[in-house]
């Protein structure tokens, strides 16, 4: 198996005549299977595009992205999905009048596998499983004894914690999360920082776009600054700190 799971290459994507990632030679990166990835820049960077481009939500205008090998620019996002990458967005994404429990369960559910199990028998004994996963994700971000009230009682920060559960439950390889901090005070904060490195520690993939450099560069193991949707510096977290290019630009 590659060292490599993620490869971006010489992408590029045009909303009009604007040129929102890659110049015009393309951005390219790689990403190493089990590494822990901070993705850093301005607003306007093509942070979030990226993220997009990755996931599926956006076709890139040019190049590619493969994931384990498998090149993903035409494959659909719920695809995308199944072969083990998961992302949060930087809005949290709830069903508001449902509780905790089942928008972690309503979340992983695969239309197909229900019809399977229905149809062979099985459907009780998936549901039982799932939700015994959507009970030790929702545990595991500190919702653990929130699972019968609905998601309005919530507040931004615990919804954060609940849209980490959503992609914890289908148990990915791959992980995005967009601006996971935005709105989680403090302590919960540090609830992440400690979630984010089991999860590494687990063999799992993490690419994380965050604002907060502070919380990013304490616990991530590499990083990528992008400037205008160019790669302007990638390596550790220390070299991020001391390159001229990335204090001038950024820091």
């Amino acid at each position: 198996m590659s060292e490599v799971i993620l490869n971006v290459n010489n992408v590029t994507k045009h909303f009009g005549g604007l040129k929102a990632v890659g110049g015009d030679d393309g951005l390219s990166f790689a990403v190493k299977r089990g590494s822990f990835v901070g993705l850093i820049g301005p607003n306007g960077a093509g942070k979030s595009t990226i993220f997009n481009l990755i996931s599926g939500v956006l076709d890139p205008t040019s190049g590619t992205v493969e994931l384990n090998g498998k090149e993903l620019s035409k494959t659909r996002s719920s695809d995308i999905a199944s072969l083990g990458l998961a992302r949060t967005f930087q809005t949290p994404r709830a069903f508001l009048s449902l509780s905790v429990l089942d928008n972690v369960v309503v979340g992983a559910r695969s239309q197909a596998e229900e019809f399977k199990s229905a149809l062979f028998g099985g459907w009780k004994d998936q549901e039982t499983s799932l939700i015994e996963k959507a009970k030790e994700s929702l545990t595991r971000v500190g919702l653990g004894d929130r699972l019968d009230e609905t998601v309005e009682n919530l507040s931004g920060g615990e919804l954060r914690m609940l849209e980490i559960a959503r992609q914890l439950v289908r148990d990915p390889e791959i992980l995005l999360l967009d601006e996971p901090t935005a709105g989680v005070d403090p302590s919960l904060q540090g609830k992440l920082s400690t979630i984010l490195g089991e999860l590494h520690k687990e063999g799992r993939t993490l690419i994380v776009v965050e604002h907060n450099l502070h919380f990013l560069l304490s616990i991530a193991d590499t990083v990528i600054v992008l400037q205008q949707g160019e790669l302007l510096a990638s390596g550790t977290p220390q070299d991020i700190k001391t390159d001229p290019k990335v204090v001038a630009a950024y820091l």
